[in-house]
This record gives C-alpha cells, structure tokens and sequence, in this order.
C-alpha cells in the first residue's frame, strides 16, 4: 500500500470529523427522504375549508401548503418559590449557595458549619411551543437560576433550558436538532429541586445541543444523536469548545413491554481533547512544528524526543454506558438508572470528577510514599509534566412517589455516585486542613484545599398538596453525604514518618497531630425545601 504523505495525512486528519459526521446524517435523511409510492391521481378540487380568495379565483397554488391556521402558539412554564435551608454549607459545582444544592461541602472555612436559609423564585420556567401541522413542532424554554450567585437578586439573568425543533416526517421517524434534553441517561428522578436535584447520580435539568433522530418500531425506540462536548454542568463558560473535533455520539433503546412499563438503555463517547500545544499560547516564540535541523546543537536524543512529545496533543477517551427503568402500577410510580464510565463530568451530569491533571512530582508526593527522598524518587519529585489521570465511576438513584389521594402524594429517593479508582484523586493538603480558608470561591473547588470528590450520597422525602387545580404545595428534605479524597500519604504508619532514604536508610520521624482536630474527610448536611408553584401549562 502507498502510504500517505504526511502533508496530504494531516489534512486528512483534519477532515476526517466531518466525514465521520457526514456518513453519521445520511442514514438519517435518507430515512427522511426515503423512497414513496407513486400518489394516485389526485383531483384538482380545492376542499372549500382550505380555499382562500386567490384559489376561488382559479390559483391553486402549492399542492402541499397548510393554511396559516395550522400556525400554533403554546405557552409553557410555572410560577415556583420555595425557602431552603441547611443546617450546614452545601455546593452547587463547587459554588456555596442553596439555589439547587447537590452536595455537602467538606468543612475548610469557620463558616462552613453555620445554618443558612434562603427564598428562590429564580427555578420558575416560561416558554411556548410552536407547531405547524402534525409535522413541525418548536420548543423553547427558559429559567433562571444562576449557580454561582448566593442569592436571588435582580442580577440573576434567564438561562436557556431547551431551544430545539423537531420534523416528525411519518409515525415512525423523528429528527430533532437544538439545544434539548440529553440522549443519553435520560431517566429523571422525581424532585421538586428541577434546576439540580441529584445532578450527581442522574441526568436531571441537564441538556446538550444535539442533532439526532428517534425512530420507531414496534414497541421499541431507537434514538442515535451527535452533541457537543463542552456541557453545561457548572456556571463557568466553556471557552474553545469547538477545539474537541469530535463530538459526542449517543445511541439509546427504549422498550415498552406493557403501557406502564419501560426499560432503557444507552451509551455516549467522545474524546476530549484536554491538552493542545501547538496552540497553547505558552508556546508563543517557539516554533510552530517539530524540526530536528532547528534543534540545538548541543541537543541530545533525549531532548529531542521530549521537544516532539511537548508538540502532541493529548486526549483523552470520556463516555459510559446507562440502564434505567420506569414504571407505573396504579398510585405508585418507580423510576431508577445506573450509570458507568470515564471523564463523564466533562459530557454528562452523571459525573462527580472530571479528569484530574497532575504533575509526576505531586503524584509521588501525594502517594503512600512521598516521604522517600533518595536516588529515583527525589527525580521524580523534580519533574513538572503533566500527567492526565481519569477517574472512573459508578452513579445510581430510585425514586418513588405514590398517590395516597387525588390531592396528596408522597415520595422517597436516594441516590450514590462512587469513583472506583479513587487512587488517581487529587487530596487534600495536610498542612491545609487544619487553617480555615479565606472567603472566596477558589476554596470551593480547589482539591489541594478540599480534596477531589471520590463518593456521594443523598438520601431524601417529599410531600404535596393540591389545593387546587394547577396550584401544588410541596416539601422536601434531603440528606447530603459527601466524601472527599485525602493525600495517601498522611494515613497509616506513614503518617508518622517525615522522611526515609531508601539509600542511606536514615530517616526522621513525626508526630502526625490530633487526627481530631483536623477537617473530616466526610461532609454532611440536612436541607429542606418548603415552597409552592402555579403551573399554566394547557
């Protein structure tokens, strides 16, 4: 075989997304657009409920047209307010707030441990839908919820929830394209928190921009969609998305083996592209591509090779895979999922960690042996390279809700999100532990201080009340449990030792202090939501 010329390769790595991309469409268009029959011979009599002044006149106009009345409008949405509170701090992605909390916040500031309470309208939706005839439908929606801010003032702003239309070409076959409920894990827990209630251990409130079709057979559901990488699972921007050349593909199965049962399964990957220096603006002033004939005379083979090393991207593999379930016998409903993966954190809120990147010197020192100091250690120690470590993870819920009247109901849930490779967390610094932090965000969701989520638990009950039609009155409690990695090192008979020349054989030792005195690893916290909502929905 004549191998590709590397100019003539690179430029084939370039297009090589889109192709993969333009084979992934066809089938779904070609199911769009497929083969028809041949229509019988139709008369050219216009129904009189569909002919307007032109057509009396003899303009038939567009055989396929639908009158301006088939042109819909809905309004969509609720009025919700609730008071929370917490017994203690609780996170919303690493932001301190009770706006829509998923978990505990490990105790690193004094005030960590304070009660705090709060009155939100801000999960509220408003939206409309549009359809046009029996083929079209667009759906937008909106709230306003706004993670990283403590309070509900008047600079919270409208968060796009869902914006996407769909084109339902036959009975069968549906396209959807927009910004609209993820693909993949898409069983939702009952909760009154809608914004992020379990966003840990299951796919509530969360959405991707997606091009997809679902397609029917029988009593099964076949969904496949490609979606972009960069999620909306915390308040940062994502900057640069566009750069991650693949995008997420999705495959899901739903199957209906009796009208109130359901089972589903899917799956979603992609690579993430975390790591670019060729366009790292750290590298301004050196040279664009590898060329040996550049390289300093004094260069050995050594450094050579870490020069053409440093120019590679890196990515890494992220995707899982989900089972879940929903049911429905009479006034109890069931729901549950379980999901696994890698990286998740980055494509789906089923994730608790996201890739952790490391240096070779802070993982030896955060290991079981970073008191040693002598020869390949101390080396170790020394190098500065980035080394990208991904954490896998296991997340589950179940949820119950059942309907004692036909105005009160009550439900439970609990759900546990759990990395099984807790080893490749960043921990906490001892040294850290001990200092109450300065008010500010970074110390929300830096792992040096609070060490990297490895397990979470949230266990919880709820009641409502309908006084009314569309008037419901709810309250909710739930039990936050949150784990969170510490440094190896400073755990055991290691603890104890301040440093050890394998070498020589000298070392030192050192009282490790009053474990009791230091900030747990464990964080807990009760809330409670008590609030009401009008919903307008028709």
């Amino acid at each position: 075989m004549t191998p590709i010329p590397q100019g003539k390769k690179h430029r084939f790595e370039k297009v090589y997304p889109f192709f993969m991309m333009i084979l992934f469409l066809l089938p779904i268009f070609s199911l769009a657009a497929g083969p028809k029959k041949k229509p019988a011979k139709e008369s050219t009599e216009i129904p009189k409920e569909l002919q307007t002044p032109e057509t009396k006149l003899g303009e038939t106009g567009p055989k396929e047209s639908l009158p301006l009345s088939a042109l819909e409008y809905k309004i969509t949405g609720m009025f919700k307010t609730d008071f929370a509170y917490a017994n203690n701090s609780v996170l919303s992605f690493g932001f301190d707030n009770l706006v829509a909390p998923t978990m505990a916040k490990r105790q690193v500031q004094a005030r960590d441990s304070e009660s705090r309470s709060g009155i939100y309208p801000t999960s509220s939706l408003l939206g409309t839908e549009i359809t046009y005839g029996t083929k079209l439908k667009g759906v937008f929606e909106a709230d306003f919820v706004d993670v990283s801010k403590s309070s509900a003032g008047p600079e919270t702003k409208a968060r796009v929830r869902q914006i996407y239309f769909k084109y339902t070409p036959n009975p069968s076959l549906e396209i959807f394209l927009g910004r609209t409920w993820d693909l993949f894990a898409g069983v939702f827990p009952h909760s009154f928190n809608s914004s992020a209630f379990m966003s840990a251990t299951g796919n509530v409130g969360w959405q991707r921009e997606q091009i997809g079709a679902w397609y029917k057979l029988g009593k099964f559901k076949f969904g496949t969609a490609i979606g972009t990488t960069g999620f909306h699972n915390d308040p940062q921007v994502k900057i640069n998305v566009e750069r991650n050349s693949m995008p997420t593909v999705a495959v899901r199965i739903d199957w209906f083996p009796t009208p109130t049962l359901m089972f589903t399964t899917s799956a979603l990957g992609t690579k993430l592209k975390v790591s670019d220096p060729y366009t790292d603006t750290t590298r301004d002033g050196s040279f664009l591509h590898y060329d040996p004939s550049r390289q300093d005379p004094n260069a050995t083979p050594i450094s050579g090779l870490l020069q053409k090393e440093s120019n590679k991207r890196t990515n890494l593999a992220a995707g899982g895979v989900s089972f879940g379930f929903t049911w429905k016998w009479g006034p109890l409903e069931s729901k549950g999922e379980i999901t696994y993966g890698a990286n998740l954190n980055s494509v789906t809120a089923s994730g608790i960690s996201p890739f952790q990147s490391t240096t070779y010197g802070n993982e030896i020192t955060d290991s079981q042996w970073g008191f040693l100091s002598g020869g390949y250690f101390n080396d170790a120690k020394a190098s500065t390279r980035t080394k990208y470590n991904s954490p896998r993870e296991v997340t589950g819920f179940l949820s119950f809700n059942y309907e004692v009247t036909k105005q009160f109901g009550i439900g439970i849930h609990a759900g546990v999100s759990r990395v099984t490779n807790p080893e490749v967390l960043v921990g906490a610094d001892y040294n850290q532990l001990t200092i109450s932090r300065s008010d500010s965000f970074q110390w929300t969701s830096n792992p040096r201080v609070m060490g990297a989520l490895r397990e979470n638990h949230d266990y919880g009950f709820r009641m409502y009340y309908d006084p009314d039609e569309r008037v419901r009155f709810f309250f909710q409690t739930d039990l936050f449990r949150t784990f969170y990695k510490d440094v190896d090192r400073y755990s055991g008979q290691s603890a104890h030792i301040a440093s050890y020349d394998p070498v020589t054989g000298a070392g030192e030792l050192r009282d490790p202090g009053n474990k009791y005195v230091r900030a747990s690893a464990l964080g807990e916290a009760y809330s409670v939501r008590l609030g009401g909502l009008f919903r307008f929905d028709p």
